[in-house]
């Protein structure tokens, strides 16, 4: 009897633990997608000042990228639950006083916009560093990358969706909180699986003697990585002011959230031909080529005579490379980091894409308010090369440090 076809994506999916760990991650990082918008709207409701409003938004996001390599070391240390639970508290109460003081004491409420991004749940890195060890290597652990990537295209679909609603809802102020509260319920709900529990266990019970493992950011090929997924991070970041400019030129309104919707949907393509057929080579000789095809899908967005159709067309293509890249990313820090330390090294990435994303965005706006909507050509063919030049550190050397063994890598947590 011919045995039906096997899809590594849906094996990952019918694994125990990982649909409930997958959702409750992606419910945890919703405030991730929300924050920003949500800040703005709470600012323009109180003052209409959208330097402020890009100021406390911008210390939001940086300290965001500071926390989680931080906070993932700190799990490292001490596990998932504890870290994950009081972390989440905190940036709820950050977000919390920081929406209760934004009108009459704008000071602290920068300090606390701070506060809620250090200490926001590093849910991310937390769930990366188990995918080793709920599935196989292989073919299975590739798919979970992928799924990983994918799904987060989601929450930004769903983040400013939740957060218009949540303004009708509940009012600006009252919409900060929701945002806060969706994080802290999903950390809670994320830490209350066993397999969080059993690796906080596992922890507690090597913390006596433990002599301490050294961040992983210093293993040269990791913080090459590192340095790729920034680069990697700089068009997507780019892609906001360059869909808004566009918008501004074709004198289209909406164009701009359909051009950012359809490179999502154009992601959730790309993650699933990837994870039900994932790349067969291995991630150190993939990074480099993943990280070109992603610069070059972004090329023709620097067609800006194009019938609008076809941009949000090539707006979805330009998606379409960046969940398998970040698979490749994610399965690389899994075999060239310390199993001690893999919570750590996935929050270095996360920051890392993080910052690449807030420099993109902050260059492509910065140029676009010097020399107006006309520069949108050169914004995506400096970001597209700034991308591929980048991509060419990922590059293996000699002296790479070897994949870690299965039996290695499922101790991580």
């Amino acid at each position: 009897m011919k045995r039906a076809p096997s899809f590594p994506v849906v094996d990952v999916l019918r694994t125990r633990h990982t649909g409930y760990l997958l959702f409750t991650s992606l419910l945890g990082r919703l405030p991730g997608a929300m924050a920003a918008l949500a800040i703005v709207q709470l600012v323009r409701s109180t003052s209409d000042d959208f330097g402020f409003a890009g100021l406390i938004t911008a210390v939001y996001v940086v300290a965001g990228a500071v926390g989680q390599p931080l906070l993932g070391r700190l799990i490292d240390r001490f596990g998932q639950v504890m870290v994950l639970a009081v972390s989440g508290i905190l940036s709820f109460l950050a977000f919390t006083g920081m929406a209760l003081t934004l009108g009459p004491l704008p000071g602290l409420a920068v300090a606390l916009a701070a506060a809620a991004g250090v200490f926001t749940p590093p849910l991310e890195p937390a769930l990366r560093a188990l995918w080793p060890r709920l599935v196989t290597p292989g073919p299975q652990l590739k798919a979970a990358f992928s799924l990983d990537a994918g799904a987060q295209e989601i929450i930004f679909i769903l983040g400013p969706l939740l957060t218009v609603v949540g303004i009708a809802v509940f009012g600006p102020v009252g919409n900060l909180l929701f945002a806060g509260g969706l994080g802290l319920v999903g950390a809670l709900a994320f830490i209350l699986n066993p397999e969080p529990r059993a690796v906080s266990a596992q922890r507690r019970g090597r913390l006596t003697g433990h002599p301490g493992v050294r961040s992983p950011i210093l293993i040269p090929a990791l913080a090459r990585v590192a340095v790729f997924t920034f680069g990697i991070g700089v068009p997507v970041g780019a892609l906001t002011i360059v869909a808004t400019a566009s918008e501004a030129a074709r004198s289209t309104d909406g164009l701009a959230g359909w051009l950012l919707a359809v490179n999502a949907l154009g992601a959730l393509v790309g993650a699933t031909v990837v994870g039900i057929r994932p790349l067969g080579s291995t991630p150190a000789r993939l990074l480099t080529l993943c990280g070109v095809l992603l610069a070059v899908g972004y090329l023709p967005l620097a067609a800006t005579a194009l019938p609008t159709w076809a941009y949000v067309v090539v707006a979805g293509i330009s998606g379409l490379m960046l969940p398998p890249t970040l698979g490749q990313v994610f399965e690389r820090i899994s075999q060239l980091s310390p199993a001690a330390a893999l919570t750590e090294a996935n929050g270095w990435v996360v920051s890392a894409m993080t910052l690449g994303i807030g420099a993109g965005t902050l260059v492509a706006g910065a140029v676009v308010g010097v020399a107006g909507t006309s520069v949108v050509t050169w914004i995506v063919l400096g970001a597209s090369a700034l991308t591929a030049l980048v991509s060419l550190v990922a590059l293996p050397s000699k002296s790479v440090i070897a994949p870690q063994s299965a039996a290695s890598r499922s101790a991580v947590g």
